[in-house]
């Protein structure tokens, strides 16, 4: 439970450095800002009932977070897990 805990904790403090960083990656930069992306979220706009530009620009950024959140958690598990097999590596 401390482990979860503190993967969970690592991974909201990384989750706006790594959005950020995905959306300055320059094909999701022009990915997001063409229609492909209109077209990807249309369902999500229809099912929140989204009218207008700002509360779609909402939705893309929460997404975002999402995305960065899950992106976040999976490198504090991946890193986690080198961490503890080099440390039982290094005991034996």
């Amino acid at each position: 439970m401390k482990k979860a805990l503190i993967c969970f904790v690592l991974a909201l403090l990384m989750t706006l450095p790594v959005a950020i960083g995905i959306v300055r990656i320059p094909v999701v930069d022009g990915w997001l800002n063409s229609d492909a992306s209109d077209g990807f979220f249309k369902p999500i706009f229809i099912a929140l009932d989204s009218h207008g530009c700002e509360s779609n620009s909402d939705i893309i950024f929460a997404a975002t977070l999402v995305v960065g959140f899950v992106v976040s958690l999976a490198l504090v598990v991946a890193f986690w897990a080198i961490v503890s097999r080099l440390r039982r590596t290094h005991h034996r």
